[in-house]
């Protein structure tokens, strides 16, 4: 099959398209003082701005691949006016003129007023695959949602081998336990359970919401258990929520300490490697497809991840938290401009998703068709990759927490279509105001009315535990599977995804843990 391919230019995925926002010129704060010591950030257009705000110590040296270590606080007064460094890209595309480096891991936050008491907190996972990504992406800067009442912070964590190498059976219990990822976004909540206090936050009512890689990580804290009682309220935009296993990420290490000339337990010169190495191995690694059904670096399944993430709400993890979960319509099309997809890690995954169902592959192209017959063969298969990977994972999320919890479970399917990428994956980072990823992906169609909608829809969860706002309703799932359209129009989707897909019923409701997904 012909893959169709979207020309939208070679730039980085961190590019905007933007919305025109002016924005005044920054001032210096006040200096804030907070219990990891005092900083002074900047004030634009009314909003508090702190950059670069270390909360745990270098995750490199003895620290390397262990449990984050908190930032010893600092005396004098940190200039918290410039992003930090961000963690070892892995993966993914340039990252503009951000430096990667040892010490970095660093949040960020916005906050309308320090002064104020109680602001709800919305701590943002950034996406990536586990791979890529940082805090301090131009789509991420969180002045838009400061305005609307909310302390927003962003941070790093660990990527790709320096989190997600399992080392344990090579090197010994707790080294490299394969959720170094998920630890450091603990270690982010637990910082702001001292800290948010100081910058007018609430620390008994934060969101951890993320998108993409973001919301799988996002998930996966969830369902670690030093997470518990961190977090009040989950939005979940498009995770694709996925699982390594001990055995094969043990013969992914193995490999890798081959390939550096390291022997077993010589913990010492695995350290000694400058992580530039491991980013160099990774492209050979990743052709490996034995070992990247569906990644490389993903979460390992173990006894520091217990469950699978998507399997958590079944085994009673985040059940005391409210949740907010959707997807796109068309997410493969971001991944179609970038590759070929078919006989990808995306179509091997979703092939390997229907056929867990007990269903047949070709019956679920034949059900698009029917549903959608103005799409053609390409846009019926994308439409399958997608929601195999990020669609079928979230619904299995929200029907285990409607099933299991007393809380809200909100579903949403982002609609809104750009004329050249159609309801794509990403898009729905227009929920930040500050543009869309990739110059042009609009298309010259305006997206600030859905994106206000958005935000203000996220803000009124983070507030109250309901997206509903005053013009737009918003039933919960467990009003028949309750779906709400994200358009400029937004709408109740009346006839949900499970009645429209009965084959795939199974991928819902079975243990992924235990069927190998």
């Amino acid at each position: 099959m012909r893959r169709r391919k979207f020309l939208l230019g070679t730039a980085s995925a961190t590019a905007l398209a933007t919305t025109g926002c002016h924005q005044g010129p920054p001032m210096l704060s006040p200096v804030l003082s907070t219990p990891a010591g005092q900083m002074q950030g900047q004030i634009i257009d009314g909003v508090h701005k702190f950059l670069g705000i270390p909360y745990a110590e270098p995750p490199f040296g003895t620290l390397r691949w262990l449990t984050p270590v908190r930032r010893k606080p600092w005396s004098g007064v940190l200039q918290a006016t410039q992003y930090g460094q961000i963690c070892p890209q892995t993966g993914g595309m340039a990252r503009d003129a951000l430096v990667e480096g040892e010490d970095c891991l660093n949040l960020n936050i916005w906050t309308p007023d320090p002064a104020a008491r109680g602001l709800p907190v919305m701590v943002w996972a950034h996406g990536g695959g586990q791979v890529s990504g940082s805090g301090a992406d131009a789509i991420y800067d969180g002045g838009h949602f400061a305005q609307e009442g909310v302390v927003l912070v962003t941070c790093n964590r660990r990527l790709g081998a320096e989190g997600f190498l399992y080392l344990e059976e090579l090197f010994g219990e707790n080294v490299g336990p394969g959720n170094l990822g998920m630890q450091d976004l603990i270690c982010v909540l637990e910082w702001l359970t001292d800290n948010v206090q100081s910058f007018g936050g609430d620390p008994n009512n934060i969101t951890l919401f993320g998108e993409s890689g973001g919301a799988a990580a996002a998930q996966a804290t969830i369902a670690t258990p030093g997470a518990s009682g961190l977090i009040n309220r989950a939005i979940l935009q498009s995770g694709g929520h996925a699982v390594q296993r001990p055995a094969t990420a043990t013969r992914i290490a193995h490999h890798v300490i081959d390939q550096l000339g390291i022997k077993m337990r010589d913990i010492e010169a695995l350290r000694a490697v400058p992580w530039q190495k491991f980013v160099e191995l990774y492209a050979a690694l990743n052709t490996r497809h034995v070992w990247a059904d569906p990644q490389i670096y993903l979460p390992v399944l173990n006894q520091h991840l217990p469950v699978h993430p998507v399997d958590a709400p079944f085994a009673g993890f985040g059940l005391d938290i409210d949740y907010l979960v959707g997807t796109c319509r068309e997410e493969a099309n971001f991944f179609d401009m970038l590759m070929d997809l078919e006989g990808s890690q995306f179509d091997r995954r979703a092939r390997k998703v229907v056929a867990v169902s007990g269903a047949e592959w070709s019956d679920v192209l034949n059900r698009y068709r029917e549903i959608h017959p103005e799409w053609d063969a390409d846009d019926c298969f994308n439409a399958a990759l997608g929601d195999m990977w990020f669609r079928v994972p979230s619904l299995r999320i929200a029907e285990g927490h409607q099933q299991q919890s007393q809380k809200g479970t909100y579903t949403y399917l982002f609609e809104w279509s750009s004329p050249l990428i159609g309801a794509s994956h990403a898009l729905d980072l227009m929920v930040f105001g500050n543009g869309l990823p990739l110059p042009g992906i609009a298309a010259f169609k305006n997206f600030e009315k859905t994106a206000t909608f958005m935000r203000k829809a996220w803000v009124a969860f983070a507030k109250t535990g309901s997206p509903a706002l005053p013009n737009q309703s918003w039933p919960s799932y467990r009003e028949r599977q309750a779906t709400l359209s994200i358009d400029d129009s937004p709408s109740i989707i009346t006839a949900s995804y499970r009645q429209q897909f009965p084959m795939l019923e199974n991928a819902i409701t079975i243990n992924w843990g235990q069927s190998g997904l």
